[in-house]
């Protein structure tokens, strides 16, 4: 056998013609490589089969569309069509969807955020939920929201409640490791006698 390329081997059998095989790497290697198209026709081919190829929308993108969808559904059946409310709706929706930071609408009751986030977790179960209160952030599952995650509001301030059975602490020490929670009730209360 004698070596002819370097990413080809060359190997001579009796009776037979020449053949060569391709240099093949070992197992778990991978190289780089480059595809050249030299003439013209193969080239326009790829060209016009591009044309054809879609890539479909990120999961983002399908989520904020289908959320549109349904804010759009439940808050339009409120208002008139042509009203000046549903204008300003349709105008605060075009500003909420190209905002980055976004915060709460206030426009749906908890029931029809319940069934909204169903639809969107039937399709995505892994569906995730982020969001900031204050300084501090949350990310759990969407589907979780209105059977362990709560949301209201006391005095005007934004409360988030989480049901979990166990609570976990990751890196970092803090004496909240060895709090004894209070009852829901005398939170609940010194809350709003906070204000």
């Amino acid at each position: 056998m004698t070596a002819t390329h370097p990413k080809c081997l060359k190997c001579s059998h009796t009776n037979t013609s020449a053949t060569f095989h391709p240099y093949m790497p070992e197992e778990g290697m991978v190289e780089e490589g480059e595809l050249k198209i030299h003439q013209a026709s193969h080239a326009r081919y790829f060209e016009d089969f591009l044309k054809f190829v879609e890539y479909g929308e990120s999961m983002p993108e399908i989520m904020k569309n289908q959320v549109i969808h349904m804010v759009h559904e439940h808050v339009s059946a409120q208002f008139e069509e042509n009203s000046d409310e549903l204008q300003k709706f349709e105008q605060d929706l075009e500003i909420w969807e190209t905002s980055e930071k976004r915060e709460i609408q206030e426009r749906l009751e908890t029931h029809q955020v319940v069934e909204a986030t169903a639809q969107i977790v039937e399709h995505t179960p892994e569906a995730e939920l982020r969001m900031r209160l204050g300084s501090t952030s949350i990310k759990g599952l969407l589907a979780d929201f209105g059977d362990s995650i709560h949301l209201g509001k006391i005095n005007g301030k934004y409360v988030l409640m989480i049901e979990s059975d166990t609570i976990e602490f990751d890196k970092g020490v803090s004496p909240i490791e060895f709090h004894r929670p209070d009852d829901l009730q005398v939170l609940i209360e010194k809350i709003i006698n906070k204000s």
